[in-house]
Order: structure tokens, then sequence, then C-alpha cells
């Protein structure tokens, strides 16, 4: 069965070739196809599915894709789990002008010519952390309030938020993967303290496995052996260290309740938490915070 391609003929405007769309269908599953424009792809919430460049990544809030002509993706919900994505279709020349200063990050994801170079340079996965979140949001609810009211100089206002969100995804992708030309590159970096940092940055955040190799630029079970042998943990005993650490913090003070607390660094059920604890500090937090908490 032939893949499918999707031309802008058949799915942009002439005019403004420009799209925007929301999918929150559990159901959704598509095939592996092909765009001949760029899109940009974000979840906003729940977790699903995108089948890129022959990986398969559960992604969740804040993971942002740029998605280049040609590259084969697909996007499924997971077992009926719900998510909501937010997709950009466009065509490259829509901002190609005001990307010129960025010669070197931005700029060959929209010329043709050097696609293929930005798909050897660039991961195609960000990850966008919790206080650049709404930033994000915002921009695109700003785009989405644009193309639906169509006032005057309406594409003007989308292309102007179009390139704040590109800017913005540019100095992500340049504090996590650049580094200052004074500086070893990325490559002689040890690829697992990359993944640390990442976790210290972001530890509230669903990280699976699959993130930190990406970030590592190794395949999954590769980097889960890795990091065991570099660290003395698995990937998930040392995201949990982290958070638990983290929360020992937050108990010291007093400022918040345990669930609170167990939902801030990251787990979703109170048990798992607490559990968690438990198996680091050997009791459990509400005695920590007998024991340690903040005594006006």
């Amino acid at each position: 069965m032939e893949m499918p391609y999707f031309q802008s003929k058949d799915m942009l405007s002439k005019d403004f070739p420009f799209k925007i769309i929301r999918h929150t269908n559990m159901e959704l599953k598509q095939p592996l196809h092909v765009h001949e424009y760029v899109q940009i792809a974000y979840v906003l919430g729940g977790v699903c599915n995108h089948q890129l460049r022959g990986k398969s990544l559960m992604v969740s809030r804040g993971d942002i894709f740029i998605i280049l002509p040609g590259i084969e993706h697909s996007l499924s919900a997971i077992e009926d789990k719900p998510f909501e994505i937010v997709l950009l279709d466009f065509m490259p020349f829509l901002v190609r002008e005001e990307l010129k200063p960025f010669a070197e990050t931005l700029q060959p994801f929209f010329q043709q010519s050097r696609q293929e170079d930005a798909a050897a340079l660039h991961q195609p996965w960000l990850h966008i952390d919790n206080s650049k979140q709404p930033l994000v949001e915002q921009l695109l609810q700003d785009i989405q309030d644009e193309l639906e009211h169509r006032e005057a100089g309406y594409e003007y206002s989308v292309r102007t938020s179009l390139i704040k969100l590109l800017i913005l995804i540019d100095r992500e992708y340049r504090r996590l993967w650049r580094k200052p030309a004074s500086r070893p590159a990325l490559a002689d970096q040890h690829p697992i303290d990359e993944v640390k940092r990442y976790v210290y940055n972001n530890y509230s955040q669903d990280i699976p496995l699959e993130h930190g190799a990406l970030i590592a630029n190794m395949a999954p079970a590769y980097f889960s052996h890795m990091f065991k042998k570099e660290t003395g943990q698995t990937f998930i005993d040392f995201m949990n260290e982290v958070r638990i650490e983290r929360a020992m913090e937050l108990i010291r003070r007093d400022s918040h309740t345990i669930t609170q607390i167990g939902f801030q660094v990251g787990f979703h059920h109170l048990s798992h938490f607490i559990r968690t604890f438990k198996k680091r500090t050997g009791i459990t937090p509400t005695e920590y915070k007998k024991t340690f908490g903040h005594n006006p």
C-alpha cells in the first residue's frame, strides 16, 4: 500500500497556506504519512504515541516536534487514553525571511536545499519545560483566535506568533543541544550527564525512558544499559531519587500538604509517592514531616 502524501494544494489555502488543527479523538490512529509542508506538533495534555523516524515515542504535555517535508510520521491514541495535540501546518516560505538570523539552527528547516542538514543536525523532538509551556500555549491560542475571526491583518498576526514560537523553540534547542563555541561539541560531552541535567530541570514532568534515550542519542535498550553502568541505578530509580530529594526539601519547609508535594514532584498517585518515599528513606512522608518538618 502506497504511503499517503499530503500536498499543500489539497490541504492548505493558496492565499495563506497555514492551518491549525486540534486532535482530541481517543480513537485517532494515523497511518504513516508524509507532508509537502512543515508541521509543528505540540502536546497540550494527556499522552499519545508519535511514530517518527522509526522511533515510537509516548509523548505528553510540553513535547513539541518540527516535522520536515518528506519525513514519515504518524500519531495515534494509546489504549483510549485522553490527549490533546495541536498541529500547525504551513509552507516554509511564510517565515523564511524572518529566520535568516538563525542560519545555523532554525533556517535549515525552512530551506529545501538544507532540510537534510537540519534533519541530521537536530533531534526532531524537544520538551518545553514548565516555565515556558504557558508561553507556547498562549501563542497557539493567539494563532487559533486570529484564524477563527480573520479580522484585517490576521495573516500578519499569525505569522508574528508563529515566528515567536519558532524563536522560543530555537532558544530551547540551543539550551539543550548546542553549546558555545568555546566548549566542546555536544558529541564530545558525556550524554548521560546531559540526561541527568535534563531530569534535574524537569523532574515534575513525565519523562519516559525513550525521552532520555533520545536526549542521549541512543537506542532505548542501549541507553538503559549505559545509564545503569554509568550511575549504578536504573533511569527510573534515578528519576525517583531526584523527585524524593526534592519532596524531602519541600516537606522540611512545611508549606504544602503531603498530597500537594507528591503531585508537585511528579507523582500522579499518592500511594505511589508514599511507597517510593518509604523505599528511599525508610519512613513515610508523614513520619518524615513529624520528625523534620518546620515547627513554629
